[in-house]
């Protein structure tokens, strides 16, 4: 009687042990769910509020694809020149006229005056110009400058003398420039022509020590840079129209002290 009251007990405790211990699983593994249910309803909800924001914030999607960008060319070992050889092709040919600001508006409506260009493609133009502007520290009406009289914006222009392109570059002295850009055929694209013509300005300039002397050996070269004297005048005052295209600064209001009269 004893030995079955033994095995009784025994096997009634033995039961309680393993439900108690398969509600104590059952409970960890419904907390591991609701935690990790929450824990991806968190990301998602951070997610979600990180895109509104970037949405809302230009400035911050564009730091944001940069860095990504930036991550992903560490991690393939694309250097800054290959970078900036992406960026060329990348850049549309077209841009429309809210991606400008003032200026850059006005020096649209100037150049298009003159030389009957559609805006379109000349947005993309100018704001090209501003960037290789920034990059090289000159003054992006020079540049625009140099093209209106090189080329008269066409991007397809060919001098007897052989330059060819926006910025009339000769192919036979720079052509291992445009190795990195497809080869001798793309002198004839805007974008590339004009960031190889920007950089061959800034070293002119660099090497003379000054813009006129740089004007005159960009447009000579070495063997006849005395005679451009007509050049440079022709650049400089097309950079003068520009300049005065510009708005102007507003007035800086002035207050007269007035004095009271008793």
């Amino acid at each position: 009687m004893n030995s079955l009251t033994f095995q009784e007990s025994a096997s009634l405790w033995t039961g309680r042990f393993w439900r108690g211990l398969k509600t104590f699983v059952g409970d960890i593994a419904r907390g591991f769910v609701n935690i990790s249910h929450h824990s991806f309803a968190l990301l998602g909800l951070l997610a979600v509020l990180i895109s509104m924001l970037a949405l809302a914030r230009p400035e911050i999607r564009t730091q944001t694809i940069q860095s990504i960008q930036g991550w992903l060319y560490t991690r393939l070992h694309i250097s800054d020149a290959e970078d900036e050889r992406q960026q060329v092709l990348l850049r549309s040919l077209a841009a429309q006229s809210t991606e400008l600001n003032d200026d850059q508006l006005a020096l649209v409506q100037a150049i298009k005056s003159k030389y009957r260009i559609a805006p379109e493609p000349l947005n993309a133009l100018v704001l090209e110009v501003y960037d290789l502007a920034n990059r090289a520290a000159l003054d992006p009406t020079l540049i625009l400058a140099v093209i209106g009289v090189e080329s008269n914006y066409n991007p397809f222009a060919n001098s007897p003398t052989g330059a060819k392109g926006l910025m009339q570059v000769l192919p036979d002295t720079h052509s291992e420039q445009f190795e990195p850009y497809g080869g001798p055929m793309a002198i004839f694209d805007p974008k590339t022509n004009l960031r190889i013509g920007v950089k061959i300005l800034k070293e002119c300039i660099d090497q003379t020590g000054g813009m006129a002397e740089g004007l005159r050996l960009y447009k000579a070269g070495e063997e006849s840079v005395a005679l451009e004297s007509d050049y440079i005048a022709r650049v400089l005052a097309e950079q003068n129209r520009l300049k005065e295209a510009l708005p102007k600064p507003a007035p800086t209001a002035k207050f007269r002290n007035s004095k009271t009269v008793k």
